[in-house]
């Protein structure tokens, strides 16, 4: 994402009056706008896209980030639980979830 504009920083009531028009703008251009309140930084709004793409690069981060961590597991020789073992607890956690409902 490119830095932040002048522009992109809008207060909360100058967005609450032109919603549609900053909607539109941000549909093109593609960028946020930080809503500001009394001065201070206090949400960000961002197009559907953005978003989209901004949850799906955090989790594709998290699934390398824990890749990584497994094989350097396995490289120190942890193997981690046997199948049966693993599917036993996996039974138990979702007993225990249902009992709780």
């Amino acid at each position: 994402m490119n830095m932040l504009m002048a522009k992109d920083i809008v207060s909360v009531t100058d967005f609450a009056r032109g919603t549609k028009e900053h909607l539109a703008e941000m549909a093109v251009t593609n960028r946020p706008r930080v809503l500001t309140q009394n001065g201070k930084a206090a949400a960000v709004v961002m197009p559907v896209e953005m978003y989209d793409a901004m949850a799906h690069d955090a989790y594709e981060r998290k699934m390398d980030m824990e890749l990584k961590a497994t094989l350097e597991a396995y490289a120190r020789g942890e193997r981690g639980i046997d199948g049966p073992k693993a599917m036993e607890e996996i039974r138990q956690r979702t007993i225990q979830r249902r009992l709780a409902r």
